[in-house]
């Protein structure tokens, strides 16, 4: 393992254009040992000005922003001639991660589940809007769903300041995920937090792509954010996330990270757990889904040669039970459980006779005209 500053490196979790995350520890005194990502130039880019320039405005940006829905960020250190960047390390997996998976699957997200990831997602742009940046970039592979149910925005490569005036200044359309894009940076236009409520909007749009069944307020809200025109969106991201709360509530769609880990347990459950985005890993083990397994040929068995082969095999042997599992949510958010067994009394009369180990009814004794039949546990 390599070895930088009281940190060690352990594998090579994604590398993207001009970085790459490393999954690591950050060691201290007595045994002292802490999970956390690495983030850094690749080795071709490490050396250039305009790349460092850029990694040192993301570094500062991400460590003005401290919010449970937002990748914090520890330190900088500067080693083996170049910047790392220690960030928080997010066990789980993207949000693109989740929809190829639902694509394979031919599933939908239940409409509460995904109004809390959006949610999640509107407090913490929130957050990054109130700390004077523009995210820019909110796209299905910057965000991650923690395996414990929460959503985390990450990579502030595009973010910038607002502050006091609109943003003048555009990443290059290269660095965008182009569907989740506002008119106004497609069009390198000033922006500011409402570019964000667009992007927003858009996924939200894909995590409810079927909105027929759905009460039109929500689908009046999902319209507004994704309005071509700014001046008609919502005004920020906490006024989105009040609506969606509003919503939520009124449907009765309010639900706890612990139920969305669960939905993601058992909807990502062929698919590993990630440290960090990886679109092309992930993605290719969706399709891989999609493919037909091989099958042998088979030749067809005769009919007589099937009775002959059931005389002469021996009586099987009932397969041992198997042990109960715990309930779990399905893909449609319900709950698959099973009938507990019953206990004590069985039933009475015939139904008490099919047990071998039950106890023989006593005579019947008269009292007057009343007949009372006792049965022994």
């Amino acid at each position: 393992m390599l070895s930088i500053r009281d940190h060690y490196l352990e594998h090579l979790v994604v590398r993207g254009a001009s970085s790459e995350v490393w999954s690591g520890l950050r060691l201290g005194p007595g045994g002292f040992a802490v999970p956390v990502a690495l983030k850094t130039l690749t080795t071709s880019n490490v050396d250039s000005a305009e790349h460092v320039r850029a990694f040192l405005a993301e570094a500062r940006a991400a460590s003005v922003v401290c919010h449970p829905n937002v990748v914090h960020s520890h330190e900088l250190v500067h080693e083996h001639g170049r910047y790392w960047l220690g960030m928080e390390l997010v066990r789980g997996w993207t949000v693109r991660a989740l929809l190829a998976a639902l694509d394979a699957n031919a599933q939908s997200i239940p409409i509460p589940i995904a109004l809390t990831i959006a949610r999640d997602i509107a407090a913490g742009l929130e957050a990054i809007h109130e700390a004077g940046l523009v995210h820019r970039n909110v796209a299905p592979d910057n965000l991650m769903l923690a395996s414990s149910g929460r959503a985390v925005i990450l990579d502030f490569g595009c973010a910038a300041w607002h502050v006091t005036e609109r943003v003048r200044s555009t990443p290059p359309t290269v660095a965008l995920d182009l569907p989740y894009a506002s008119p106004e940076l497609r069009g390198r236009l000033p922006v500011d937090p409402r570019s964000d409520v667009y992007s927003l909007g858009v996924l939200l749009h894909h995590l409810v792509p079927r909105r027929g069944n759905v009460p039109f307020f929500l689908d009046g809200i999902i319209s507004r954010a994704i309005d071509p025109d700014p001046a008609r969106r919502f005004p920020s991201a906490r006024d989105l996330e009040i609506a969606l709360d509003l919503v939520a509530m009124r449907e009765g769609w309010m639900c706890t990270p612990t139920y969305v880990a669960a939905f993601l347990a058992d909807v990502m459950r062929t698919i590993p757990v990630v440290d960090a985005p990886s679109r092309a890993k992930l993605e290719a083990q969706a399709r891989a889904k999609l493919e037909p397994a091989s099958r042998e040929t088979i030749e067809p068995v005769p009919p007589r040669a099937i009775l002959e082969q059931r005389a002469a095999a021996p009586p099987a042997k009932p397969a041992p039970k198997a042990a109960a599992k715990p309930a779990r949510p399905t893909a449609d958010g319900s709950l698959i459980m099973k009938p507990r067994p019953r206990t004590g009394l069985v039933g009475v009369g015939a139904k008490l006779a099919e047990r071998p180990d039950a106890p023989k009814p006593r005579a019947p004794t008269g009292l007057g005209k009343t007949r009372i039949r006792l049965l022994r546990h």
